[in-house]
């Protein structure tokens, strides 16, 4: 073969290649520009096929690809999120544990093609609303009474999300039916829910934990006096001032178990400090006054026993109190 000729061979070589180039670029960008359309069609699925599609061509072109591979696999995080994001539309359209399995199902896999992308902004608003979303998923199971099944999605939600202070309180409370002799560990929650609030400024979620918490051992604390339990409602009773420590229930209520276990001088003090915490009326107080009245009976104060009973002689305490002060005490406002 002559010089010429293989020249010539050369050239046409080179030439087909190019032209073969060529049609794949134009396959690559017609490719790309019909999964532009499809995603503004909001064909998202078909769409990126056709961007993988596209970087597929793209990829066996080298460097003259390298702009469609590129804007091709930008779009395809977004993409997943956007599908995400409409199956939560629809959850939030109509409500269901279904709707939002499907939901959480598709921001995990667009936090997983955020990763694997390094899209870190579809991963980090994935991350988000997937906290978000166990979250509800954890306040409709315990809506349903799915207790066990509720936590478990909460402790997601808090996994995913260390300073999800709502969480934290809803957790206390599906812990609370789960366990409800757990005192402890239904404090530890309302504790974290409290610490957490504060660290993120959520002053309603640190208000009602702590209003939650001083309630359930108020509450604790008055079925055990009921239950012949003083002492321990003594124990009940001191932690839930912690939470709310200007609580005239909680005062009152040890100076109800103090005058049971005979400690007077501790039942005089706990209930002057009811007294002073307490905002309502004569019938409000006068289960304070009545405690007050008792312990000083029994410490021989005469006079400060007959002026706290006819302090607590009013509604359901009238008549009790009137009957100390007349027929035990002899006060002299009883005298005809």
């Amino acid at each position: 073969m002559t010089m010429k000729s293989l020249f010539s061979l050369l050239s046409i070589v080179l030439i087909a290649s190019a032209t073969l180039v060529a049609q794949d670029q134009t396959a690559a960008i017609t490719a790309y520009n019909e999964a532009r359309e499809l995603a503004q069609g909001k064909d998202y699925s078909a769409a990126i096929d056709k961007y993988t599609e596209a970087i597929e061509i793209a990829s066996q072109l080298g460097e003259e690809g390298e702009d469609i591979k590129n804007r091709s696999e930008k779009q395809i995080p977004k993409l997943y999120f956007t599908i995400a994001v409409d199956a939560f539309n629809e959850f939030r359209g109509g409500p269901s544990l279904e709707k939002l399995d499907a939901a959480i199902a598709l921001f995990i896999q667009s936090e997983e093609i955020g990763v694997s992308s390094g899209d870190t902004d579809v991963q980090r608003k994935s991350t988000s609303v997937l906290a978000q979303l166990n979250y509800q998923k954890g306040l409709m199971l315990f809506k349903r009474e799915m207790f066990v099944e509720s936590e478990v999605a909460l402790d997601e939600a808090i996994r995913i999300n260390p300073n999800y202070a709502k969480a934290y309180y809803q957790k206390a409370l599906v812990h609370k039916k789960n366990s409800p002799e757990d005192v402890d560990g239904i404090m530890s929650w309302y504790d974290q829910a409290i610490a957490t609030a504060i660290r993120v400024n959520d002053s309603e979620v640190e208000r009602l934990a702590n209003q939650s918490a001083h309630g359930d051992l108020l509450f604790r604390g008055a079925k055990a006096i009921e239950a012949g339990n003083p002492n321990q409602a003594i124990e009940l009773l001191q932690f839930s001032l912690d939470y709310f420590s200007e609580s005239a229930d909680s005062y009152y209520r040890l100076a109800e178990a103090s005058n049971k276990l005979t400690r007077y001088n501790d039942a005089v003090r706990y209930s002057s400090q009811a007294l002073d915490f307490e905002t309502g009326g004569n019938t409000d107080k006068a289960k304070i006054f009545f405690e007050l009245g008792l312990a000083n009976q029994m410490l021989g104060n005469k006079g400060e026993a007959c002026s706290a009973y006819e302090s607590a002689s009013y509604g359901s305490f009238k008549q009790p109190s009137e009957y100390k002060m007349e027929f035990e005490l002899k006060c002299e406002s009883t005298r005809p």
